[in-house]
């Protein structure tokens, strides 16, 4: 393997958001801006609950606006997010886990390499990963995460200034995810799309969690226990509360908002009457 760690992970948890859902994106990338003073590389572990976290081919949608709406007034925030692919519904039973290294320099498929057999050990409790695209998912991709042929999780990577993010998400309990994902894509007007489509189709059977499909009462807690117990076998793993300073998360939210152009809103905000898209979006 071209990529190898020869210093300790730093894992951190930072909890469970149900602010602006770009507040865990702002704080992957501050954690990185901490890179060019302290070279380890971090997991860090979050949870937002709930929102859409939209990919950038997501915003050519026709209806996006509509759906946006319609999902905020079922309790749904959103955010356009800056790592690859398309829209994935989270809550409170699906773990987020970005794995930071300060390297911009290494391989796309060396990075999600890497992450795969991290995974793979760390969740082998619960059955053997299949990685492939899961034909019909949400976000549907080469490194799609599978049990018994359905999808339960993605990874997206992506450079900053000062190493890269590989930031991935976990179905652990069972939800109508991929019902919640028909739903937008139908309202947002997918089919309608003859060019330049975020997906192709959407089948929401295709999707399922490590609940469901092992049959077992598994909670998020849970999967983080299992995951770092069996990484730390592994690999080096150091537990550190988690900490960035206020000013990386300041230089992060404006380099996320006003240089890349991200948007996000909470579920309140997209039910309010007058609540539209910016307008390069809209």
């Amino acid at each position: 393997m071209s990529f190898s760690v020869d210093q300790p992970f730093r894992w951190m948890d930072s909890g469970v958001y149900r602010s602006l859902p770009l507040e865990p994106l702002i704080l992957d990338e501050a954690l990185t801006s901490g890179m060019r003073e302290e070279s380890s590389p971090i997991i860090h572990l979050w949870v937002y609950d709930k929102a859409l976290f939209l990919g950038r081919r997501d915003a050519r949608l026709p209806h996006l606006e509509d759906a946006l709406r319609q999902f905020g007034q079922d309790g749904f925030g959103c955010v356009l997010r800056s790592s690859g692919g398309a829209c994935v519904p989270l809550d409170s039973g699906v773990l987020n886990m970005a794995c930071l290294v300060p390297d911009r320099t290494l391989s796309i498929d060396s990075f999600f390499a890497f992450v795969a057999r991290l995974l793979g050990v760390g969740l082998r409790e619960y059955g053997s990963l299949q990685f492939g695209e899961v034909a019909g998912s949400y976000c549907a991709g080469e490194y799609d995460f599978s049990l018994h042929g359905k999808k339960i999780g993605g990874m997206a990577q992506r450079r900053t200034r000062f190493g890269s993010i590989l930031q991935l998400c976990i179905n652990v309990d069972e939800q109508p995810r991929g019902r919640w994902m028909e739903e937008f894509y139908r309202v947002a007007g997918l089919q309608e799309m003859e060019q330049h489509r975020p997906i192709p189709t959407i089948d929401g059977s295709t999707v399922g969690s490590i609940a469901g499909l092992t049959g077992k009462q598994v909670s998020v807690d849970d999967v983080k226990s299992r995951l770092q117990q069996a990484i730390s076998k592994e690999w080096p793993v150091v537990s550190e509360p988690f900490a960035v300073p206020a000013a990386y998360v300041q230089e992060a939210d404006t380099h996320l908002t006003k240089r890349l152009q991200l948007f996000s809103y909470t579920a309140e905000e997209l039910a309010a009457p007058d609540w539209h898209l910016p307008e390069q979006y809209n």
